[in-house]
C-alpha cells in the first residue's frame, strides 16, 4: 500500500500545484515557504502577492496567497485567504470542508474532479478578494 499511496499523493500534489499554477500570473512563485524553518525539503509550491504590503502592525512583507505541501500521509493545501477573510469562504462545500485542519490548512488524502474544481473556484474567489483590499 505503501508504494502506491505515494504515488497517489505525487499525483494529489501535482493537481493542486497546477491548480496554483493556471492562477500563479502576477505572483511571486517559490518553491519554499519564505522564512522556513523546516527541516526536512518536501515538495512545495507556493503563491505571494508582488508587492509588499504591511498587515497587522507587522513590517511590510509579500502576502501569502496559497500553497501546497507534499506530507508523508496527505497533501497540505495552505490557504490564507480563508484565514483573513472567514465571512467570504462559509459555502464552501462539506466535501472540502471535512480536509479544513485548522484555520487555513487543508490536508488532503483523496480527490475527485469536483473537490479539485472547487479548490480553483475558492483559490481565485481568494486572488479576487486579495487584489480587491489591495493586499496583493
Amino acid at each position: 500500500m505503501g508504494f502506491f499511496h505515494m504515488a497517489d499523493l505525487e499525483k494529489i500534489f501535482q493537481e493542486i500545484k497546477e491548480i496554483l499554477q493556471n492562477n500563479s500570473q502576477d505572483f511571486l512563485q517559490t518553491e519554499k515557504y519564505l522564512d522556513s524553518k523546516a527541516k526536512t525539503d518536501k515538495p512545495g509550491y507556493h503563491l505571494y502577492g508582488n508587492k509588499e504590503v504591511s498587515l497587522f502592525g507587522k513590517k511590510p512583507q509579500s502576502t501569502y496567497i496559497a500553497g501546497v505541501i507534499q506530507q508523508k500521509n496527505y497533501v497540505s493545501f495552505y490557504f490564507s485567504p480563508i484565514y483573513s477573510h472567514p465571512d467570504s469562504f462559509k459555502e464552501i462545500s462539506s466535501d472540502l470542508k471535512k480536509y479544513l485542519k485548522g484555520k487555513s490548512c487543508f490536508n488532503i488524502d483523496k480527490t475527485t474532479t469536483p473537490l479539485l474544481e472547487e479548490i480553483e473556484e475558492v483559490l481565485k474567489k481568494g486572488i479576487d478578494k486579495y487584489k480587491e483590499i489591495e493586499w496583493v
